[in-house]
């Protein structure tokens, strides 16, 4: 008994496109606020902590994001390519 290997290739495909709106929006750039005018100088050294934080969170999560984009038109190709051969194989291209 032969078994199939289902790939959803739209929800891969609309995945891919997501993660591609979300690294659109995706800022890297460090803020340029001067904290002292913006919070006061009370919480300055709390909201450079935060900023210092955050500014490395967005950078790991680009590169993360970035990884999953690439990470799933590798499947999307390498299912497309066995599917072709498969196709090829069997004369589906005849």
């Amino acid at each position: 008994m032969a078994s199939s290997i289902v790939v959803p290739g739209e929800d891969l495909q609309e995945a891919a496109a997501s993660m591609r709106r979300v690294l659109q929006h995706i800022n890297v750039k460090r803020s340029s606020a001067d904290f002292t005018q913006v919070v006061g100088a009370p919480v300055r050294g709390s909201a450079e902590n935060f900023e210092d934080r955050w500014d490395a969170g967005r950078k790991q999560l680009r590169q993360e994001c970035d990884d999953i984009v690439q990470a799933i038109d590798t499947i999307l190709d390498a299912f497309t390519a066995v599917d072709e051969q498969s196709g090829d194989s069997l004369g589906g291209d005849r």
